[in-house]
């Protein structure tokens, strides 16, 4: 059996259901252990935790699912945060090499970034990712990569990722709580561009559309840099409470009809088709399904203006030469990509996590992006901190041998 410490996890919390993925490393490739999803029954409210009672019930339960499938235990993740919440702005920060030094070294990228990604925020936010976007060395600007380059000074331009404090300790008090360390916090929007992207769409420009439950995440990508993280508070269950509203039907039962009638193309619904909707006193009602698929299509229009506003007010409007990935829970709702491309005015493709080695058909669905994300972002985190764990034993070596 593996070490506990080989494993890799990721933990999605969402409005909607609670995930749990389970991967190993072999090789540098990732094989699928195991999965835990349960259906969450309430404790968010508008992508935020209100009760941390009742979301602990549905992380315990996907843990220990987890658990049972892989043989395993979880002691460790990396979690997503999400939420209307996020947003993201550009920092700068430089550093003088001291005196005896000339050459950039991995130690003296890391400081810089580790400044830019301190500016001062506000009080009640925190930073989940600092992604680096440029480099100068002794101010000459255009540098992605200043490893072993001469210099005494280094400037970054760096893209900060920030959530409110409040909602993130949240989110990391109840993973806490149900005896999982939280080795690190991840944009629930990041984890899933990071899961669904190409590396030619990050180049040429793209918009990813994380349609969670409680909120949907938007991420631009341009010339391979991370450009704009931001939250809507607009997502699935708006959709829910629609149908349910005008219908007059309870929730659980709206769901029930967007999962199996709904589409956000109401003319491509014949006039004369029926459906069978509950009522709150046991009975039913036959409605038109054209009339569903208008309440989907006014929210669905209002969720992809609210996008276009938001990558026109970042400047990315006609820049976007990869599209639109829409992913998550949303995403496969029948004629969201169609009217994706109609609103925003650019190609639209559904977003689909990788096929890691031995991950089951059950997972390959747009709504488990994010979790595998998450995975292969746990990944790359423990790379990262093994090379800067060489690059400390170096420069140590270096000192001493000085």
């Amino acid at each position: 059996m593996p070490r506990k410490q080989d494993y890799l996890v990721g933990l999605d919390l969402g409005s909607g259901a609670t995930r749990c993925v389970v991967a190993l490393e072999e090789d540098s490739r990732l094989r699928f252990i195991s999965h835990g999803v349960v259906p969450t029954a309430g404790g968010w409210d508008k992508g935020v935790i209100s009760d941390q009672d009742v979301v602990l019930e549905s992380l315990e339960k996907a843990i220990e699912d987890a658990e049972k499938n892989g043989g395993m235990m979880v002691e460790a993740a990396v979690v997503g945060v999400g939420g209307p919440h996020l947003r993201s702005n550009v920092s700068h920060a430089a550093l003088n090499l001291n005196s005896w030094e000339n050459q950039i070294e991995r130690r003296h990228v890391d400081e810089v970034i580790k400044r830019a990604s301190q500016a001062p925020l506000s009080e009640d936010r925190v930073v989940l990712q600092a992604v680096p976007l440029e480099f100068a060395v002794d101010q000459q600007p255009g540098k992605r990569n200043p490893l072993g380059m001469n210099g005494r000074r280094l400037d970054a331009h760096v893209q900060v990722v920030s959530a409110l404090a409040q909602a993130h300790d949240n989110i990391q008090a109840v993973v806490n709580r149900a005896g999982v360390v939280v080795e690190e916090t991840v944009s629930e929007g990041f984890a899933a561009a990071y899961a669904v992207l190409e590396e030619q769409e990050r180049d040429i420009g793209v918009a990813v559309c994380d349609l969670g439950a409680g909120s949907i995440e938007l991420v631009v990508y341009l010339d391979n840099d991370l450009r704009l993280t931001t939250g809507i508070p607009i997502a699935g269950e708006h959709f829910v409470s629609d149908v349910a509203s005008v219908l007059r039907t309870p929730r659980e039962a709206a769901q029930r009809l967007i999962e199996q009638y709904g589409c956000v193309l109401p003319e491509q619904t014949p006039p004369n088709v029926t459906i069978e909707t509950p009522d709150f006193q046991g009975g039913s009602q036959q409605r038109p399904r054209r009339l569903l698929n208008q309440i989907l299509e006014a929210r669905a229009e209002e969720v992809f203006e609210l996008i276009g506003d938001e990558i026109k007010r970042a400047g990315f409007a006609n820049r976007l030469v990869g599209g639109a990935v829409l992913t998550g829970s949303l995403a496969c709702m029948a004629g969201l990509c169609d009217l994706a491309e109609k609103s925003l005015g650019v190609e639209a493709r559904v977003g689909l996590p990788p096929r890691i080695e031995d991950l089951p058909d059950e997972l390959d669905h747009p709504g488990w992006a994010t979790a595998l994300g998450l995975v292969l972002y746990a990944q790359r985190l423990r790379l990262h901190k093994k090379r800067r764990r060489e690059s400390v034993a170096e420069w140590l070596k270096a000192l001493f041998e000085g």
